[in-house]
């Protein structure tokens, strides 16, 4: 009977020291989005995606504990002629795994907790077609160890008539998040630079 209780705690205390590193990290990447100027007037959006994040945390938690040595990049997408909405288009990349989740249709009235994101899991191994230019830019410059979000200008083009705000974040094996935000990504990556 003793043993039951103390097993039902420490499954408890588990379950509860998890989620609360979950919310830390939620926690750690909206800080680092906040802090961004030039993202300002996306500050509901920002918040509301707090709450959106929560449906795919885990994953990136668990991605972290499977490749701990490796930056995870996260790319945060929102609907240009979309105000107050949650990031349509969300990607997790780390040379190992690449995820890509799409927003369904939201219905007037729905409530958060019922609104889900479609999941589409690629190994890079076989598929590395499916890397989009700005994650290969950006793990290129993670692993030169170069400053990747210094100048964003060099990956921007504010003047797109239909492009989305995007937010890309970096967390680091470490545990540091460092984000930036862009309007229109123009830059290219050129194949002999691998």
């Amino acid at each position: 009977m003793e043993r039951t209780f103390y097993l039902i705690v420490g499954l408890l205390l588990i379950f509860m020291f998890g989620c609360s590193s979950t919310n830390n990290l939620n926690q750690k990447i909206h800080n680092s989005q906040s802090l961004i100027t030039s993202s300002s007037f996306m500050s509901n959006e920002l918040k509301l995606q707090l709450s959106f994040r929560k449906k795919y945390i885990d994953h990136i938690s668990e991605i972290a504990k499977i490749h701990s040595h490796k930056p995870i990049v996260i790319v945060e997408s929102y609907d240009f002629i979309c105000n107050g909405c949650p990031a349509d288009y969300v990607i997790i990349y780390n040379e190992e795994v690449l995820i890509k989740y799409t927003l369904e249709s939201i219905k007037n009235g729905q409530k958060i907790d019922e609104i889900k994101y479609l999941k589409k899991e690629h190994l890079i191994k076989s598929e590395k077609n499916n890397v989009s230019d700005d994650l290969k830019i950006i793990y290129k410059k993670l692993n030169s160890k170069e400053k990747w979000n210094s100048n964003p200008e060099q990956y921007d083009s504010k003047t797109c008539s239909d492009g989305a705000h995007t937010f890309y974040s970096v967390y680091y094996p470490n545990g540091n998040i460092e984000s930036m935000y862009i309007r229109c990504w123009v830059a290219q990556f050129e194949k002999n630079e691998k």
